[in-house]
């Protein structure tokens, strides 16, 4: 009896403390593996992937879905941002990205106006798109210069390319080089290009002579794109002074050349009558040597003054008299 009643309450503290280091295994064991335990809720990767703009203004809101979203702050074309592995399907019936811009914000867009996983590009030369990676199914859509896309490096299969467009417009595979340029100021370039052309006629001119007044862009392979889309006045146009002058083809963009009958060369670019140096007639082509900092209107035209040389004479031609025009 009395063996017993020593050995009963050993026994007791012995599963007590087996009891405890049990428990403490069971807890270090979690902590040092964190996939273990903590499966509730959802489960976002540290690692975030990036999403691309493709529409040319989006709104980012505190939530999916329109109805009760607080706006927070306007996405523009080009921009890319951290998609933080959230997608959720709003009363609209639309899927929503949970994204974090470059300045921190957080918040919520809708799904088809960004392109997942996807690298920048812009296409530099004519390039054949098919719909699928196989080359019985082109259709006759090609990709022109300045085309911005989306590459998705991840869906390459052999030397095919998948990408998507500006607004989704083009679609598809390409094969082989992708003609498409990746670095960093050409694309920034062609992001600035983009954005302008989906602005209003007045807005789209000042956002194009931004991108040509910017140094950065000087040497860019791309600037005659850029110097061809402001000054260009029209397939119509273009294609009377080919025919009937045939001078103003393929006319560099340090030259002008004159579409008025008369056009009178000035002292200094104000229109003024006892500044006239001398006149030029339509057709001849004159160096640019420097254009007015500003737009100024003379009479009910609205345009920039050049400094031009004509022969060795020097002077300055209201934009509006010449292939500068800006419409």
């Amino acid at each position: 009896m009395k063996l017993t009643k020593v050995v009963f309450p050993i026994c007791i503290i012995l599963l007590l403390i087996y009891a405890c280091n049990s428990k403490s295994e069971k807890k270090g064991s979690s902590l040092e593996n964190p996939e273990i335990g903590n499966t509730m809720g959802n489960e976002i990767s540290d690692e975030a992937t990036t999403a691309v703009c493709l529409w040319p203004k989006v709104g980012l809101r505190d939530k999916p879905g329109r109805k009760d979203a607080k706006y927070l702050t306007t996405i523009y074309f080009g921009e890319t941002v951290a998609f933080l592995n959230e997608k959720e399907v709003a009363e609209d019936e639309k899927e929503y990205l949970k994204i974090k811009l470059s300045d921190g914000s957080v918040g919520w867009v809708y799904e088809h106006l960004f392109a997942l996983g996807g690298e920048l590009a812009i296409i530099n030369k004519e390039t054949a798109l098919y719909k699928r990676p196989d080359i019985m199914t082109f259709e006759g859509e090609k990709l022109e210069p300045m085309d911005m896309v989306v590459q998705f490096k991840n869906e390459e299969q052999g030397d095919w390319h998948q990408i998507t467009g500006l607004k989704r417009e083009k679609n598809g595979w390409i094969q082989g080089d992708i003609s498409a340029i990746q670095d960093e100021v050409d694309v920034k370039l062609g992001i600035l290009y983009w954005r302008a052309m989906e602005e209003s006629a007045e807005k789209k001119y000042e956002l194009l002579e931004n991108i040509l007044e910017n140094p950065n862009f000087k040497k860019s392979k791309l600037i005659d794109h850029v110097s061809n889309a402001l000054y260009d006045n029209g397939a119509e146009g273009e294609a009377f002074y080919i025919e009937e002058l045939n001078t103003f083809e393929n006319l560099s963009s340090n030259k002008l050349g004159i579409k008025t009958e008369i056009a009178n060369i000035r002292s200094e670019p104000k229109a003024e009558e006892d500044n006239i140096l001398f006149q030029v007639k339509k057709g001849d082509i004159c160096d640019i040597m420097e254009q007015g900092s500003s737009l100024q209107k003379v009479g009910n035209q609205t345009d920039r003054w050049y400094k031009i040389n004509f022969k060795g004479k020097e002077g300055w031609v209201f934009g509006h008299n010449t292939t500068k025009q800006r419409n």
